[in-house]
């Protein structure tokens, strides 16, 4: 069981090296980041990161073909890589539809979007004679490439045509479901499935006094929430009135006053969030779902480095 820890680029980028080299010293596996325009630059990010661990692998995502040419995608991570030669991942998705739309983005045809941008990525990155772009550089050490999935749809593309395969927070409640979509089309097209790796990024608040915890995560499980197709979500009971009001609040980056909005059975359902016993409990549970690895999503909690302290020290005891 591989353990990451996702830092979103939402800090500035002196106190994202001072986490990423805390996590370095520890025991964590990887760090993911994320990409969102209101946030500090994804690549540059990573880059500063990547400077000061010299263990970890880096994440380089979740970069979406609206925003960003395929071409140019692959070409970060090969630059990324000679910085951190071996240590590089790259992570893809088709990005956040309500945060496209606020920058008058349409997301149109994402399946087939993200199909054609792996494509594309690989030939890239392999230097294929015919590629839609060349590199004059060859990247340094092989670039995993990860499906971020949420919808059924993208779990079977990830399988399709990833290396591995991110299945969002929103799947939390029923692990089982996403990690079967997935085995199962591995074994309809013939994929060996000890070559992929099956991932879920959870999002973690952890903190002793549990409703601080749980306040802290709220704006992320708020915009998880806006994803989810609508017949999942009266199955799960949420309500339209409820994604309506977290719906304005996410246009509006009310970020401070999310919270107010965002229902408790949300939380429960999309998050771990509480004392540290209870995050144990969670991750420990989680662990038993048929997952390769697990991603312990933003915020981590109200105070992020005490946060990583202890769930390093989790994290330990659940390797045992």
């Amino acid at each position: 069981m591989r353990f990451s820890i996702e830092l979103p680029p939402k800090d500035p980028l002196w106190r994202l090296q001072i986490y990423a080299h805390l996590a370095d010293k520890l025991s964590f596996d990887a760090i993911w980041l994320s990409d969102h325009y209101f946030n500090r630059n994804t690549v540059i990010s990573a880059t500063v990161m990547a400077g000061v661990t010299r263990r970890l692998m880096i994440g380089l995502g979740i970069m979406n073909p609206y925003l960003y040419h395929p071409v140019w995608i692959a070409q970060a991570a090969a630059t990324l890589s000679e910085l951190a030669p071996g240590r590089v991942m790259l992570g893809i998705g088709a990005g956040d539809r309500l945060t496209l739309e606020s920058i008058g983005v349409e997301q149109v045809s994402p399946v087939s979007r993200v199909r054609e941008a792996a494509k594309i990525i690989r030939e890239t990155l392999g230097g294929e004679s015919g590629a839609r772009g060349r590199l004059d550089f060859r990247p340094w050490g092989r670039i995993p490439l990860y499906v971020a999935a949420q919808g059924e749809r993208f779990l079977r593309l990830a399988a399709e045509v990833g290396d591995g395969v991110l299945i969002n927070s929103s799947w939390l409640h029923s692990p089982e479901s996403p990690v079967g979509i997935v085995r199962g089309e591995l074994a309809r097209i013939g994929r060996d499935e000890r070559a992929f790796s099956l991932e879920m990024e959870v999002l973690v608040s952890l903190h002793e006094d549990r409703e601080k915890a749980r306040k802290t995560v709220k704006p992320y499980v708020g915009v998880i929430s806006l994803g989810i197709p609508t017949d999942q979500a009266e199955e799960l009971g949420i309500s339209q009135e409820a994604l309506s009001r977290i719906r304005e609040m996410v246009l509006k980056r009310n970020w401070l006053e999310i919270h107010k909005v965002v229902p408790e059975n949300l939380v429960e359902l999309f998050a771990v969030a509480g004392e540290p016993r209870y995050v144990e409990e969670r991750i420990s549970t989680l662990c038993e779902a048929g997952l390769d690895g697990i991603v312990l999503g933003g915020p981590l909690g109200p105070t992020p480095r005490r946060a990583i302290i202890e769930l390093d020290r989790i994290l330990r005891g659940l390797r045992r």
